[in-house]
């Protein structure tokens, strides 16, 4: 802000502005039945609150050159008081009016002709607000700054209370696993998390707990702490201590705060506590608080609640008594529709309409209640609830709306991978690297996390490690993300997407034979996105888009393009040229089924990702080793695609995912992959000598930053080979393993890395039972042991091991006759699947303790297998 900017200026014009809205809002809350013009004073109402909050946020802007410009818009802000003042008045005359007030009004307001005159008056209103709104806008002023703020813009939406209300629904079960978990009795101090996006009903159940007579019986001391945001620990002491301290109201407000730390700390030191953390932000604000709670064996307990995934993983790592990461899911649809009917009634006619918006809150029991209660009294349920949702999607931070509005060009109901999302969002210059150090993947995962925790996307499917696998735009918004690419600039006309939709456009120029090059350039130029959803089966396809793309090339249209998109096109027609198109960052041809490549890609030197996933290519071109920027590819994991070794140790060395590469007895092992020093993900299918096994298992370590590995060995049949593993331990990041082949050194089974949440083994030969090896991994969530990975008889799952797997699969483990599993094992497995062990005779009894598995398959079993009890 500028040192010529008085602020008492527009402290003034907000104080006006805020009188104003106070006039006009109660018209709206007590005189709303009787209003015809309700809904455009609605919109001015809303608007205005932009306009509020604008000269509220003005101490937060950077004025730079515009000074006079700054002078003016609280003149003109208050100046609108008036005109707002004067409607509200006329408005409440007129509706006196029509409840019979007739002799006082009739000097004021003359009929029919008054109602025009008022009508006219608010559309001027409404046209200098919106005016005032978009200058305020060019001048950079905030209009929403935080969640407090969007409380003043969508009311309605937000509770009051400082406790994030949340809808007591549906606790039965989740009341038990926590419970389970907080009274085991064991005396090491624990640290229950949680886990959830914003009104899935954290703060509800971790209420609920904490009221349980169980808990307050149980622990000496007892402890709420709602954490507001940008707390001080100052503050916090002093709430914990009201509620721990005997007598601190009268005397306790003259302690020091060392003083006040170390009381706290003695009073727990001697007793045994529970204490609940609500809405615990940042991995500081824990990192703050943790060192006041001592462990002195007595069974205490700590209860936190987060939005955000990555707090309970930070606190996982720092705290290893962190015994068990809760994460709370959404309601069924038979409950959602249940707590929505609860708050709304539903009129004959639209129910059908209704569940459909039910069915878009995802399961949230607030944003349910929330809408419920909005929509009881209004008949048009559908528009209001996009009204709800724009207003929300407004008010995002403008790197957030940029990806959001992406979804725009995407098919209705398009479940877009997330690993597809997030590679497009960079080839376009979406994501925004702040330190230089954060990779850029990581950022536009953090996006994706802050749409979902703002209820802007629907997670259609996750990852076992909990991150989100595939998502979609939630329907109400598409319109939005619509006209957003066309009010920014995100360049709506320089991108196409091909729906094989006769009435677009952009139909004929794609698919008509008899266009010509010229007919491109006035719909088709400087184009930088291009996306093709045309399935169709044969040859027809695929002729069509290369005939596109080569007039488009030839004339010069595509050379900005950054993104070609052509997945499930069968087999496109790749003009030779394409290396021409110099600025493409994003190549995707998976599912094109696709047999050679032209020359000319490498001279795609600004390439980022190539997709070639499920295509028939087997050689790739070695000029792929020029393009330096490369960090995706993905290789064909069915057809053997050989891998071409680079003769450059500089070749590729932002690769971050090599997947489905094929790797024969003539690879360099120790050459070639020695320069990918920052892999993520990588899959290989080896045919490789035991020499080179040895030297891809001392390279393995190597890659520190590896999250996933597949690793596939087999003969020259195409039959699983030998496997040689020396150690995997140093890979801290690693999440996901998928071994395939016989495993000639089992030994380093006994240290995998702790962060492992997915496994898969097959063709193993362990003639060890694995299970007393993997039970210990704290975060393993799905196990699947497939095709003799195991040739023992015996497998036993022990008392308090597996605490997070949810999903274990047992398939074709011909010798296996026998499998005991101890009460207290796998304490919130969901779903176990055995198939094909025809060996197996006898389950234990322990099995029916799973009180949590909802399903138990046995499929292609012997008839005489016995589960006891």
């Amino acid at each position: 802000m500028t040192s010529s900017i008085v602020v008492d200026q527009w402290k003034k014009a907000e104080e006006a502005i805020c009188g104003s809205l106070h006039k006009l809002s109660n018209l709206l809350v007590y005189e709303r039945q009787h209003l015809c013009e309700f809904e455009r004073l609605r919109i001015i109402e809303y608007d205005l609150r932009k306009i509020q909050l604008m000269l509220r946020n003005v101490e937060t802007t950077e004025g730079g050159g515009n000074d006079a410009a700054l002078k003016k818009f609280p003149v003109d802000a208050k100046a609108l008081t008036t005109c707002v003042d004067s409607v509200v008045v006329t408005s409440r005359l007129r509706n006196w009016r029509s409840r019979g007030c007739h002799d006082f009004t009739k000097k004021i307001i003359n009929g029919h002709n008054a109602l025009h005159k008022l009508i006219a008056d608010i559309d001027h209103l409404k046209s200098s607000i919106n005016d005032l709104r978009i200058r305020g806008e060019a001048l950079g002023l905030n209009s929403v700054e935080s969640r407090n703020d969007l409380r003043l813009l969508f009311p309605e939406l937000f509770p009051t209370d400082e406790i994030e209300k949340e809808e007591d629904v549906n606790l039965e079960e989740d009341m038990d696993a926590l419970m389970s978990r907080l009274m085991d009795g064991q005396p090491s101090r624990k640290i229950v998390s949680i886990t959830g996006v914003q009104g899935m009903g954290k703060t509800a159940l971790a209420r609920k707990i904490y009221k349980n007579p169980a808990i307050q019986q149980s622990f000496d001391y007892c402890a709420w702490v709602t954490l507001p945001k940008g707390f001080e620990v100052d503050q916090l002491l002093h709430i914990i201590a009201k509620q721990l301290i005997t007598g601190f109201e009268n005397f306790g407000r003259e302690w020091s705060k060392e003083e006040l730390r170390g009381r706290i700390h003695h009073s727990l030191n001697s007793w045994r506590y529970f204490i609940v953390f609500d809405n615990v932000r940042t991995y500081k604000s824990w990192d703050a608080l943790e060192c006041l709670f001592p462990d002195v064996s007595n069974s205490s307990r700590i209860l936190l609640t987060t939005r955000d995934r990555s707090i309970s993983a930070f606190s996982s790592q720092l705290l290893p008594n962190l015994d068990f990461i809760f994460e709370k899911e959404p309601l069924s649809d038979e409950k959602s529709w249940e707590l929505f009917t609860s708050k709304a009634i539903v009129l004959p006619g639209v129910e059908k309409l209704a569940r459909a918006v039910v069915k878009k809150c995802n399961g949230s029991p607030h944003t349910i209640s929330a809408v419920g209660k909005l929509l009881s009294s209004q008949r048009p349920i559908g528009e209001n609830w996009s009204i709800v949702l724009k207003h929300v999607a407004d008010d995002l931070p403008l790197y957030l709306q940029c990806c959001l509005s992406y979804f725009g060009f995407l098919p209705r109901d398009y479940n877009v991978p997330a690993r597809k999302l997030i590679m497009l969002w960079i080839a376009e210059g979406l994501v925004q690297q702040i330190d230089g150090k954060t990779a850029p993947e990581d950022i536009a995962e953090k996006y994706l996390r802050e749409l979902e925790n703002h209820n802007m996307i629907q997670v259609t499917k996750r990852k076992p490690d909990g991150k989100i696998k595939t998502c979609q735009i939630n329907y109400l918004l598409r319109a939005w993300c619509v006209q957003k690419a066309k009010e920014t600039n995100f360049g709506y006309n320089h991108r196409r997407v091909d729906n094989l939709d006769r009435n677009d456009d952009s139909f004929s120029q794609i698919h008509s034979i008899h266009s010509r090059a010229h007919s491109l350039s006035s719909t088709n130029n400087d184009l930088r996105f291009f996306l093709s959803f045309d399935n169709r089966e044969g040859p027809v396809p695929g002729r069509e888009i290369g005939r596109f793309l080569y007039k488009g090339i030839i004339m010069k249209h595509f050379r900005r393009l950054q993104v070609l998109d052509l997945e499930n096109v069968f087999r496109p027609k790749l003009p030779k040229e394409i290396g021409k198109m110099t600025e493409l960052r994003y190549l995707g041809l998976r599912r094109t089924y696709l047999k050679t490549l032209p020359s000319s890609l490498g001279e795609l030197q600004n390439l980022q990702s190539l997709d070639l996933k499920h295509t028939y290519i087997s050689a790739i071109p070695i000029s792929i080793w020029k393009m330096l920027h490369l960090r995706h590819l993905y290789l064909n994991n069915i057809y053997r695609g050989r891998f071409i070794a680079s003769h450059s140790a500089n070749s590729l060395t932002n690769l971050q995912t090599l997947w489905g590469a094929f790797l024969d007895d003539g690879y360099p092992v120790k050459d070639g992959m020695n320069g990918f020093i920052n892999l993520r993900k990588l899959s290989l299918v080896c045919q490789l000598t035991q020499p080179q096994q040895i030297e891809l298992a001392k390279l393995l370590p190597k890659f520190g930053c590896l999250q996933s590995l597949k690793l596939r060995s087999i003969d020259e049949f195409v039959q699983p080979s030998s496997l040689y593993i020396k150690t995997l331990s140093s890979l801290k990041n690693l999440s996901s393993l998928y071994l395939s082949g016989r495993l000639e050194d089992q030994t380093f089974m006994r240290h995998l890395p702790e962060n492992l949440t997915e496994i898969t083994l097959s063709v193993s030969k362990l003639t060890e039972d694995p299970m007393p090896m993997l039970e210990k991994l704290p975060k393993l969530r799905v196990l699947r042991l497939l095709s003799s990975s195991y040739i023992g008889t015996t497998m036993v799952c022990s008392a308090g091991g597996f605490p997070c797997l949810q999903i274990l699969k047992l398939w074709k483990l011909d010798e296996l006759e026998q499998w005991m599993v101890e009460k207290g094992a796998m304490p919130i497995v969901s779903e176990i699947e055995i198939r094909s062990c025809n060996k197996l005779r006898r389950v234990s009894e322990g099995i029916q303790h799973l009180k949590h598995c909802r399903e138990i398959i046995f499929k292609s079993m012997h008839e005489e297998l016995e589960a006891s009890g």
